[in-house]
C-alpha cells in the first residue's frame, strides 16, 4: 500500500505546489438543496460535492453509478455490474454490505431507493437529463430521514431555461450499444424538458448480457417567482445473472458463469410520477411541496435453482411519499425550514409474503446568524414508522407488527471565510430503519416473528472549503459511532441488530487545481478505519470496508477542439463479506454442512480481497455541433473484483461447502461515441 500511497502524495502535493503560484479562481455562487429548498452552497453546514452537467459531458459515462465513481470519488460494488453498472451499491462512510441501505439516492429531491434490498434503478435516469448531482458526504438523516446515514446523492435533471437539444450513440467492446437523447425548450412560462436512452450488452462473462431503457419527461409552467410542474419516468430493464466464481479473487474460470447461474436472468419495470411547485406564500415565506409515486415489478428466474429444479420469483413494490415544506425568512434571526414527510409502502414476494411500512415525520432546520460570518446551525426529525409484516400461509408463522420511532438531530457552527471558503464544526444523530426484506433471513427464507429496531449513529464532523491559489479544497473529518446496526448475519442466515457496536472514523478530501488555462487536476479520497468497538470481533475490521480509497483525474486542454484525459481509481484490500461470521464459528460439528468445510477455506477465512488500481484515458474531439469521443476502459487490464464473499455455495448439485466467492469485473475496454447539438 505504500508503493501507492507515497506516489499518490506526492503527485498531489506537486499539482497543488504549482497552484499556489496561478491566480485565484474566482468562484461563482453554487446553489444546492442540501437543506431540502435551494440555496447558497456555502450556508450548508456539511461536506457537499456538486458535479456539473460539463463535467459529466467532459466524462462521457456509459452510467450513473461510473459518474459517482470517477468523479465523485464514491466506492461502487456489485454482484454483475457489467459495463451499465446496473445492480451497482454507492457507498459512503464505510457500511460494507450494508452499503445499500445507509446511502439515500433521490430524483429532484425523491427518494428512488427500493423499499427492500434491491439495488437502485439507474436505468430510470437518462444520463442526458442530468443537471448536476449533489453529493452529501455524512448524515443527512435531519433532512431526509431513513436510509441517509452515510450521506445522500440527489440527481437532478434538467432545469435551465433555454433550448437545448442533444443526441449521442456509443458503441464498444462486447458489442455494447448505447443510444440517447434530450430535447428542452422553453416558450414563454412553460418549460418541456424529455429524455430517453437504449443499452444494450452481450456482457464480458457467460450469461451477462443486459439491456436497459429509460424515458423521463418533465413539463413546468411558471407564474412568476411560483411554478408547478409534473414529472414522469418509465425504465426497463433485463440482465443475465451470472453468478459469483467460487474460489478467492483470481481464482477459477472468470468468464464462466456459475453451473446454476446458467439461464438465470432479472427483468424489471420502474414507473413514476412527480408532482409539485414552489409557491411564496409572502415575501419573506416559500412553500414547496412534492407528491410522488413509484411502483417497480422485477422477476428473477433461475432455471437450475440452489437444492431445487427451478426458482422464479416475482417481487412487487410501490410507495407514496408526500412532502410539503416551508422556508422562512426570520430576517435577523436567520432562515427556517419546517416540512413534513409522509412515506406509505408495500411489497410482495410471489403475492404472498408480503409488508407495508407507513412512515410520518417532522422536522426542522434553523440557521441562526450569531457575528460578521458566524452561523449556528441545528436541527431535528422524528419519525414514527409502523410495520407490518406477513409470512407465507405455508410457513404458518403470525403476522408480526411493531411501531417504532427514531430521532435525528443536528447541531453546529459554520464559519463563511469568503465567498467559497467555510469552515464547519457539528454533531448529529442518524437512524435508519430496516427494509421489508430485512424482517427475514435469507436462505432458506426464513421469518424471525419480530421486526428490528431501528440503528442508531453519532458522529462529529469538522470540515470544510478552502480556495488556496488556484485549488479548491473540500474536506471533512467525521468520528461515527453506530449502535443496534442493521447487518445480515452470514452464517445464521437471517438480519440482525448487532449487538457490537462499531466505530467509524475517516477523513474525505477533494480537490479541484486549475494548474494553467490547458491542465486541471481533480482529486478525490477517503481514509478511514471502520471497526469493532466490541465483541468476539473487537478491532477487527468491518468487510467490504477498504481502509483507502482514492481517485484522481486529469484533463489536458489541447486546443478549443481538442481534449484529452485520465482517471485513475485505487480501492485497497478488504476483508470478504461474512468472514467474521463463519470464523467465529468455525469448526462447530453442530452445525449441519460442517462435513463439507474445507480446511484450505476456514483456515484462510482472513485472507482479504486484493486491492486494485484502474485506469481510464480518454479522447474527445469538437467540430461545430458535433462531439466525438474515444475512451479505453482499464487500459492496463486489471483483473480484480469490487465484491467477494465468504459463504455456503453450491458447488455442485445438492452440494454445500465453505468457500470463498468472488465477482470478476470487466478487463480491458474500447468505446466510441458521437454526439450531436442542435
Amino acid at each position: 500500500m505504500k508503493k501507492i500511497i507515497l506516489p499518490s502524495l506526492l503527485m498531489t502535493q506537486f499539482f497543488i505546489n504549482n497552484a499556489l503560484a496561478a491566480e485565484t479562481i474566482k468562484s461563482k455562487v453554487v446553489q444546492v438543496t442540501s437543506r431540502r429548498t435551494l440555496e447558497n452552497i456555502q450556508n450548508i453546514q456539511a461536506n457537499v460535492q456538486v458535479i456539473s452537467r460539463e463535467n459529466i459531458q467532459e466524462l462521457k459515462p456509459n452510467s450513473i453509478p461510473q459518474i459517482l465513481n470517477q468523479l465523485g470519488g464514491l466506492t461502487i460494488t456489485g454482484t454483475s455490474l457489467s459495463q451499465f453498472n446496473l445492480g451497482a451499491t454507492v457507498g459512503m462512510g464505510g457500511y460494507g454490505e450494508a452499503n445499500v441501505n445507509n446511502t439515500l439516492i433521490l430524483l429532484n429531491g425523491q427518494r428512488i431507493n427500493p423499499i427492500d434490498s434491491g439495488s437502485v434503478p439507474w436505468e430510470m435516469i437518462p444520463i442526458e437529463s442530468i443537471e448536476r448531482i449533489e453529493i452529501t458526504k455524512g448524515s443527512a438523516s435531519v433532512q431526509y430521514g431513513n436510509r441517509a446515514v452515510g450521506g445522500a446523492i440527489n440527481i437532478v435533471t434538467s432545469e435551465g431555461e433555454k433550448n437545448y437539444n442533444r443526441a449521442s450513440a456509443s458503441y464498444g467492446s462486447f458489442d455494447t450499444q448505447t443510444l440517447s437523447a434530450l430535447m428542452q425548450t422553453r416558450t414563454n412560462d412553460i418549460l418541456l424538458t424529455i429524455s430517453a436512452n437504449d443499452q444494450r450488452t452481450k456482457g464480458y462473462r457467460q450469461n451477462s448480457s443486459a439491456d436497459a431503457q429509460g424515458v423521463n419527461a418533465r413539463l413546468t409552467k411558471f407564474f412568476g417567482e411560483n411554478s408547478i410542474y409534473i414529472d414522469a419516468n418509465a425504465s426497463h430493464r433485463y440482465a443475465q445473472s451470472p453468478g459469483g466464481v467460487v474460489g478467492f479473487v483470481g481464482e477459477g474460470n472468470q468468464r464462466a458463469a456459475k453451473w446454476n447461474n446458467i439461464g438465470s436472468f432479472f427483468e424489471g419495470e420502474n414507473y413514476g410520477i412527480n408532482l409539485g411547485g414552489i409557491l411564496n406564500l409572502h415575501s419573506k415565506i416559500k412553500l414547496e411541496t412534492d407528491i410522488f409515486y413509484k411502483t417497480s415489478k422485477l422477476l428473477y428466474e433461475e432455471p437450475r435453482a440452489r437444492l431445487a429444479p427451478a426458482n422464479n420469483n416475482i417481487y412487487d413494490r410501490w410507495n407514496l411519499n408526500f412532502s410539503p415544506r416551508l422556508k422562512i425568512d426570520l430576517s435577523q434571526f436567520g432562515d427556517l425550514v419546517t416540512g413534513y414527510d409522509l412515506i406509505h409502502a408495500y411489497g410482495n414476494d410471489n403475492k404472498f409474503a408480503n409488508a407495508k411500512l407507513i412512515d410520518n415525520s417532522v422536522y426542522v432546520m434553523h440557521r441562526l446568524p450569531l457575528m460578521n460570518s458566524l452561523d449556528f446551525n441545528s436541527g431535528f426529525r422524528r419519525q414514527i414508522e409502523k410495520a407490518t409484516a406477513n409470512d407465507t400461509p405455508t410457513n404458518n408463522l403470525p403476522t408480526s407488527a411493531k411501531t417504532t420511532q427514531a430521532d435525528a438531530w443536528d447541531i453546529g457552527f459554520n464559519y463563511k471565510i469568503s465567498q467559497s471558503e467555510k469552515v464547519y464544526v457539528k454533531y448529529n444523530q442518524a437512524f435508519r430503519f430496516p427494509n421489508i426484506d430485512e424482517f427475514w433471513g435469507g436462505y432458506p427464507r426464513t421469518f424471525s416473528g419480530a421486526l428490528l429496531i431501528p440503528q442508531k449513529d453519532q458522529t462529529y464532523q469538522i470540515g470544510g472549503d478552502l480556495q488556496i491559489g488556484a485549488t479548491k479544497i473540500t474536506t471533512s473529518f467525521y468520528h461515527t459511532d453506530t449502535s443496534n446496526q442493521i447487518r445480515y448475519d452470514s452464517y445464521n442466515s437471517k438480519n440482525i441488530n448487532d449487538p457490537y457496536d462499531v466505530k467509524r472514523i475517516g477523513t474525505y478530501l477533494s480537490t479541484i487545481s486549475e494548474l494553467n488555462e490547458k491542465w486541471v487536476f481533480y482529486t478525490n479520497s477517503n481514509l478511514q478505519d471502520v471497526s469493532y468497538a466490541d465483541g468476539p470481533n473487537k478491532n477487527k475490521t468491518v468487510p467490504l470496508s477498504p481502509y483507502l480509497t482514492m481517485n484522481a483525474r486529469l484533463t489536458y486542454k489541447v486546443d478549443d477542439r481538442l481534449s484529452l484525459g485520465a482517471v485513475v481509481n485505487y480501492v485497497g484490500s478488504q476483508y470478504y463479506a461474512g468472514a467474521h461470521d463463519l470464523y467465529n464459528n468455525k469448526g462447530d460439528p453442530t452445525d449441519p454442512y460442517y462435513q463439507y468445510a474445507p480446511g484450505y477455506a476456514i483456515d484462510n477465512f482472513y485472507k482479504r480481497i486484493p486491492s486494485y488500481t484502474v485506469t481510464d484515458m480518454y479522447a474527445n474531439y469538437k467540430m461545430d455541433s458535433w462531439d466525438a469521443r474515444i475512451i479505453v476502459k482499464n487500459i492496463t487490464n486489471t483483473r480484480y473484483s469490487t465484491y467477494g464473499g465468504m459463504g455456503l455455495p453450491e458447488t455442485s448439485p445438492g452440494i454445500l461447502t465453505y468457500s470463498p466467492y468472488y465477482y470478476p469485473s470487466d478487463p480491458r475496454s474500447v468505446f466510441a461515441s458521437l454526439s450531436y447539438n442542435f
